[in-house]
């Protein structure tokens, strides 16, 4: 088996509501099917390089240290581009997804440029935005995910390759619009937190399947998939 590679950008910056475990999910499974894994940290103050990582992962954080990432961040924006564009496979949560868009809008009225991967930017609007999300993810709309999102702002412009049909709760926009999430070539980008891997076994084998290049769809995930029957029994007749 291979040794795989995880790259966690910003981790003491951008991390709220403890979804460094989905970093830690992914670890543990991808030891489940006998591979070793070693997980690399970027700061504030040191150089960020995708090549040789099988997943780069960034979690979301409060707007004001979102607005103090970004800078850095578009320092490598060519590398990082790059590496989406290569097929690496990136898992991005709440509102780190801003940093791959045009721009957005930060705490105070200012406004901070992503590295413009994608065309949708980002508005801050001082009012939270909560909720359940039950959805089918557009790889596989057999499955069903459930995660929560609490935010302050929300997408502008167009998202073109949604990663969700939502079902249930709040999409991209201020309003539920029926998607929410990006899914382009091997890079995941969501609003979801939770944190969204350790309850959503379907969506942590489709990460795996990509970085591995295996077929993970039979890897055994019990406690995830009790968790994640326990939540959508919740929903009733909306999951069946």
């Amino acid at each position: 088996m291979a040794e795989l590679k995880i790259l966690h950008l910003y981790g003491d910056l951008l991390d709220l509501y403890g979804d460094y475990t989905n970093v830690t999910a992914v670890k543990q499974a991808a030891e489940k099917l006998g591979h070793t894994v070693t997980i690399d940290y970027a700061g504030l103050d040191e150089a960020i390089d995708p090549a040789g990582h099988q997943l780069v992962y960034i979690g979301h954080g409060k707007a004001k240290n979102l607005a103090a990432a970004a800078p850095h961040f578009r320092q490598y924006g060519d590398a990082i581009a790059r590496a989406v564009e290569g097929g690496t496979v990136f898992f991005v949560t709440g509102n780190a997804r801003l940093l791959f868009g045009q721009a957005f809008e930060t705490p105070g009225g200012g406004s901070e440029s992503g590295i413009g991967l994608f065309r949708y930017g980002g508005i801050e609007t001082g009012r939270v935005y909560t909720g359940d999300v039950v959805s089918r993810p557009v790889f596989d709309e057999g499955l069903v995910t459930y995660g929560f999102v609490n935010r302050t702002g929300h997408l502008t412009g167009e998202n073109e390759y949604p990663l969700f049909r939502v079902l249930k709760g709040p999409g991209d926009g201020p309003e539920p619009d029926g998607t929410e999430g990006t899914l382009y070539k091997n890079f995941f980008g969501t609003w979801q937190m939770g944190p969204l891997l350790v309850r959503n076994p379907g969506l942590l084998r489709e990460l795996l399947s990509r970085m591995t290049g295996e077929d993970c769809s039979g890897l055994a995930l019990p406690l995830a998939e009790k968790a994640l029957e326990l939540t959508l029994a919740e929903f009733g007749e909306l999951v069946r």
